[in-house]
């Protein structure tokens, strides 16, 4: 499975996080949004889309993920893992624990182009506090992204 991740900082508003599940043939399995009305810096708020990515992988029973998002200095500082005492660490932290839940976790950057799905998760379709998930049905917005995407990937 390939879990794509987006975080996306709304000033007056909070932080957006996006996830999109797809199988290895690119099939959209599930989606998920989340709004957080608390103020994150980017890399730590990229970094919680992660660990919020993983757990509702976890929830669902995956084993094996490809982790992609489009912030390179989360990407790098979990490929190059150091037990640190700062905030942004002990998200780190917290995500290489839940990594021991999959037989394998590998971590992948993208281009924002290649990340459009989780972006509009991210950034669009948050229209208020609190947490959506989506698995057969996803919303009208969603699907319009997807179709798009799967139209680039071809």
């Amino acid at each position: 499975m390939k879990l794509n991740v987006d975080a996306g900082i709304m000033t007056g508003v909070g932080v957006g996080f996006g996830v999109v599940c797809r199988s290895s043939g690119g099939r959209v399995e599930w989606g998920l949004s989340i709004l957080q009305a608390q103020c994150l810096e980017p890399h730590m708020a990229e970094a919680v889309a992660i660990l919020e990515g993983l757990k509702e992988a976890a929830q669902k029973g995956h084993d094996k993920l490809v982790v992609e998002s489009d912030c390179l200095q989360v990407i790098d500082a979990l490929r190059n893992y150091k037990h640190c005492r700062s905030l942004f660490h002990l998200v780190l932290d917290d995500i290489v624990f839940l990594c021991s839940s999959f037989s394998s976790v590998s971590w992948s950057h993208t281009s924002r182009k290649n990340n459009t799905v989780a972006h509009a998760l991210a950034h669009v379709l948050v229209s208020e506090s609190g947490r959506v998930e989506w698995s057969d049905n996803l919303p009208p917005t969603a699907n319009s992204v997807v179709l798009f995407d799967l139209s680039l990937m071809k």
